[in-house]
């Protein structure tokens, strides 16, 4: 049996012709609104990456952003009058202690020099650090433009300049960054100041770059190495905790209210270090904190609570360093006024970070891991205080 073919009619044959040509025309236009990203022209093609600088092993040194905030000066590491000058009634205790605490204060982070001085939220600096020293752009968006032809990427007039110096090198990096692209996360377009190259920087980066100082800054104000913590004293509502680290162990030896009570585990001085690394500003108060005007209007000057931190020296160094915190007044907005021996910045305290702390973790420090042991030193105590009572007795008695 023959197979029967099938032939197209007039109309059939008329709209495949009609369909071939409205295809032809859609890859026309494609490839002329495509003519600038061409691979073949020596861009980035779809899908690829272009560096746009690459500092080798140099370190990121400076960072000056200019922009809709004015101007914002970067760089790692606090002033030095910070932690040098004993001027500083919230500081003044040596860069050694500052890096011993590994807290705000620690030249191993970021800082806003200005305005500020303050301390860069750690995501934010580690994207500028880690970014900066090797630029790279999602793509190159077109090459060899023209002074005239700039404004269609918002470059005739950039929003932000940002300049990048690196350690051990002179020669410095200037970025453009121009308009946002319209496709939704596509980035923001950059330029080298005077290059030809348009570039697409990622949205992580260029909107990091153009924060103002106040989400630029740090608001989990409390990191510090728990490990080197050996002494904790914590007044609270009346309230007295002091807990020594005994060596070779996971025990704190522990005092309530002036008596000794027995031990405490590690693992409940853990709980505290995790609620202050938690500890958040829910807003910035003020940045006058030394001044005894402030903190009496903050309630920071007869503290509601007090915590402080003794380290473990480093080598070498006769004082053991310390970081306080003082918890003041309670703020309209919820929470309360708290800040910290390392700087005179007063924060508002997130008010479910305070009381997650008084709620749970000061109730189960209150009560020693050794009740029995506590009670019989506080019994004993007791006996002798008694003793000591009736010796005095006797004695006013006999001198009678």
């Amino acid at each position: 049996m023959s197979r029967r073919s099938r032939r197209r009619g007039p109309v059939q044959q008329g709209f495949l012709g009609l369909f071939l040509l409205v295809v032809a025309a859609g890859l026309a236009v494609y490839a002329w609104a495509t003519r600038d990203r061409q691979p073949g022209d020596g861009e980035a093609g779809e899908g690829e990456t272009a560096v746009v600088w690459e500092a080798g092993d140099a370190a990121v040194r400076e960072v000056v952003i200019e922009g809709e905030d004015g101007r914002i000066v970067l760089r790692p590491g606090p002033p030095p009058e910070l932690v040098v000058s004993p001027d500083r009634p919230f500081a003044g205790q040596g860069p050694v202690a500052a890096d011993t605490i590994d807290g705000l204060l620690s030249s191993r982070r970021w800082w806003i020099h200005q305005p500020g001085p303050y301390p860069v939220a750690d995501e934010y600096a580690t994207t500028i650090a880690d970014s900066l020293r090797r630029l790279v752009a999602q793509r190159v968006v077109a090459e060899d433009v023209s002074e005239g032809e700039l404004a269609q990427y918002g470059l005739d007039r950039p929003a932000t300049r940002v300049t990048v110096r690196f350690a051990g090198q002179a020669e410095t990096r200037v970025l453009e960054l121009g308009a946002r692209s319209p496709l939704t996360g596509g980035g923001t377009y950059a330029r080298l100041e005077g290059g030809r190259q348009v570039y697409l920087i990622a949205p992580g980066v260029a909107d990091t770059l153009q924060l103002p100082p106040s989400q630029l800054r740090e608001t989990m104000f409390l990191p510090f190495n728990d490990e080197r913590v050996r002494r904790v004293e914590v007044d609270w509502n009346g309230r007295r905790l002091v807990f020594v680290r005994e060596e070779g162990g996971t025990s704190w030896s522990m005092e309530r209210d002036g008596r000794a009570v027995g031990k405490q585990d590690g693992s409940q001085l853990s709980e505290l270090w995790f609620a202050l690394h938690q500890w958040r500003a829910a807003g910035f108060a003020g940045d006058q904190g030394d001044e005894p005007a402030a903190q009496r209007r903050y309630g920071l000057a007869e503290p509601y609570g007090r915590i402080r931190l003794e380290f473990q020296p480093a080598p070498g160094q006769q004082a053991a360093p310390w970081l306080e915190i003082r918890v003041g007044a309670p703020a309209e907005e919820g929470g309360r006024f708290v800040m910290t021996s390392e700087g005179p910045w007063v924060y508002r305290l997130d008010p479910d970070d305070l009381s997650y702390l008084e709620d749970q973790v000061l109730p189960a420090l209150e009560k020693p891991v050794e009740e029995g042991k506590a009670s019989g030193q506080e019994d004993g105590q007791a006996g002798q205080d008694a003793q000591e009572d009736q010796a005095g007795q006797g004695q006013g008695a006999g001198s009678d």
